[in-house]
């Protein structure tokens, strides 16, 4: 693209060719009045994945030989040209007003992170309650000002690129490594900095099933316990998750059998993330 760009979105792929057509197809679609430029990091895929995104002219298809998806955002972004750089995954979906609503968002002078809703894949009443549990759990974080319990995710985050300038790159971690970015900008400057809006919305693919949610939260606790060696930081107590229920429950009129459900689900995956904490180190 030729002239001055608004937004960069920048994308890592590895080995998603099940998922990458439609994250392409949701990217292209994105119904935006500014200037984007879209630019994908291959992380040495060894399916199709790279061939797919060539089939599109309208991306930038960059390639980084170093093995992590930090890596691969870090060569994106030292790429990119926009006053804004938007994250996602390749095995995720925006909606099609996404670019638009992060503009509205960053309106505020104060916002320098803009972190959205994240719908889950499959339609079934369990996933559809964990997604709008974790959406009010982010809401309640993000809009407290508690440093130690912030955390970021880069499927659906948004950041100005005088920020990444400052207080970037990203840490190349396994994973956790935007969670150490927002906790930097966060100790640099403060909590305002951080703004959840919920009308920024992605759906993450991969997560079909509950089961497919408790490997996440697994995968989580493992990578809280190695973030946590490189920022201050701590969960929610159990006393702040009920009252992140309790609002949730109110907010969405679920029955007591709903919520029990649910009550159940969330303990499990309390359990998952533990598992994963006590698999991640010391």
């Amino acid at each position: 693209m030729v002239g001055p760009v608004d937004i960069s979105v920048v994308v890592p792929v590895y080995n998603t060719e099940a998922h990458l057509e439609a994250c392409i197809a949701g990217l292209l679609g994105q119904q935006f009045s500014g200037a984007c430029e879209y630019i994908l990091v291959d992380n040495n895929s060894t399916d199709q994945s790279a061939e797919i995104v060539k089939r599109y002219p309208a991306i930038r298809l960059l390639s980084q030989p170093k093995q992590g998806s930090y890596a691969a955002r870090n060569l994106g972004l030292s790429e990119a040209r926009g006053q804004i750089v938007a994250f996602t995954d390749s095995d995720c979906v925006p909606r099609p007003d996404w670019l638009e609503r992060i503009t509205h968002a960053m309106q505020n002078p104060e916002a320098g992170i803009i972190l959205g809703r994240r719908e889950f894949q499959a339609p079934s009443r369990q996933v559809t309650s964990l997604a709008a549990y974790e959406a009010h759990k982010a809401r309640y974080i993000l809009s407290g000002a508690d440093r130690e319990v912030f955390f970021g995710y880069t499927n659906n985050m948004a950041v100005r690129k005088s920020l990444l300038e400052a207080v970037g790159p990203f840490v190349e971690l396994g994973r956790g490594g935007d969670v150490v970015f927002v906790r930097r900008s966060v100790d640099r400057f403060s909590t305002r900095i951080v703004r959840y809006s919920p009308d920024v919305v992605i759906r993450h693919q991969e997560i079909t099933s509950v089961w497919k949610w408790y490997r996440k939260m697994y995968i989580y606790g493992r990578s809280f316990q190695n973030y946590r060696k490189i920022v201050a930081a701590r969960p929610l107590s159990n006393a702040q998750r009920m009252e992140v229920l309790n609002e949730m429950m109110s907010v969405s009129k679920l029955s007591w059998l709903r919520s029990a459900e649910l009550l159940a689900i969330l303990g499990g995956g309390v359990i998952s993330w533990q598992l994963g904490r006590l698999s991640g180190g010391p």
